[in-house]
């Protein structure tokens, strides 16, 4: 009995290690180059300074997986309004361009306007108080 309990624990140990391990990898080459690729392709009517920002993902750091699909999970429950008909990505770039951002030392009125303008969708915008909402959200999954 003791054996059996004994693979089974090292069985989910050496499961779990290998699983954890190798995904972290795959997902932060692709991360950086869909964040990047996101930047490139953004237009400039869709910053409010009208700059580029100056920081990079990298001088970012990388923003964590669970937590940009967490936001997404509880952008859409919270805010059907904005969500219909809407992809994962689209979602992904409130936090992207905030944390982005807020990195770079934008002030929290700026970004929760911009917040504002990405979170708009299908001519339903958010409301002052839910941008800041959103806001409040978007700021866990921001490093450091």
């Amino acid at each position: 009995m003791n054996k059996t309990i004994a693979s089974v624990a090292i069985v989910g140990a050496v499961v779990s290690a290998v699983a954890c391990g190798s995904d972290d990898t795959d997902q932060s080459t692709s991360d950086g180059n869909d964040y990047a690729t996101q930047q490139t392709t953004r237009s400039p009517a869709q910053r409010t300074d009208e700059s580029e920002p100056t920081a990079s993902p990298t001088d970012l750091g990388m923003i964590d997986q669970a937590k940009l699909a967490s936001f997404v999970v509880a952008f859409r429950a919270g805010y059907s309004e904005l969500t219909q008909d809407r992809d994962d990505s689209s979602i992904e770039l409130i936090v992207l361009q905030s944390c982005d951002d807020i990195g770079n030392g934008v002030d929290e009125q700026q970004v929760t306007d911009e917040i504002r303008t990405l979170a708009a969708h299908n001519g339903n915008e958010p409301t002052q108080d839910q941008a800041e909402r959103i806001y409040d959200m978007v700021t866990p999954a921001c490093p450091g």
